[in-house]
């Protein structure tokens, strides 16, 4: 008899293992989004930066009570803010505008016209009447009033616009809203009951300088 040994016979190698894939690992958004956050942060405060560089402080107010006329008058002044608060309309006139004005303490108001309407740049007049002041005097004492408070006198004289023996005086001021601002104060020949009539007006240029 023939004896013969059978060799095991080795188990098939699994053909269809591959080797395993490597892990995901998810991109980490911590670098952009640092990226993105620290530029959200120069971007304000940037902004911040331009507004404060950009705005502008109102000028405080200045009133001056009284002044003295060349004569030795002494001529005692009202807050515009006060006397003349009937022309303030949605914040026009400006605090610096109108709180460096004054209105001769005695003078009456007597009427205000509208110039703009609503339709245009501020314009408004204020008419009023003293008995304790010749043309004269109510010329150079808002002269002396409006140069006290820093306002630029551009011009003393005969008004171009008025009656025959009516005199002005213009000035000119800057203010924080970014425009320029004009008051005019016209004033007429004092009559023979000793009354002086007068307006002051108040308005802003028209092309803003």
């Amino acid at each position: 008899m023939v004896t013969t040994s059978r060799s095991p016979v080795p188990e098939a190698e699994d053909v269809d293992d591959e080797p395993p894939l490597p892990r995901f690992e998810p991109m980490s958004v911590r670098g952009p989004a640092l990226i993105v956050l620290g530029l959200a942060v120069v971007i304000l405060l940037g902004g911040t930066l331009a507004a404060a560089l950009t705005s502008t402080t109102p000028e405080p107010v200045a009133h001056v009570a009284a002044v003295t006329l060349s004569d030795g008058t002494h001529v005692t002044f009202s807050p515009a803010t006060v006397r003349l608060h009937t022309i303030v309309t949605s914040g026009q006139p400006p605090s610096d505008i109108l709180g460096n004005l004054g209105v001769q303490t005695t003078s009456t108001v007597t009427g205000t016209v509208d110039g703009d309407q609503g339709t245009s740049q501020f314009d408004r007049t204020v008419d009023l009447h003293t008995e304790a002041l010749a043309q004269s005097q109510v010329a150079e004492a808002y002269r002396l009033m409006l140069q006290a408070n820093r306002w630029n006198v551009i011009y003393q004289g005969n008004a171009p616009q008025g009656a025959a023996g009516t005199t002005e005086v213009l000035a000119k001021k800057g203010s924080s809203d970014g425009f320029y601002w004009e008051t005019g104060v016209v004033v007429s020949p004092t009559t023979a009951t000793g009354s002086t009539s007068y307006s002051i007006e108040v308005f802003e240029t028209p092309d803003g300088n």
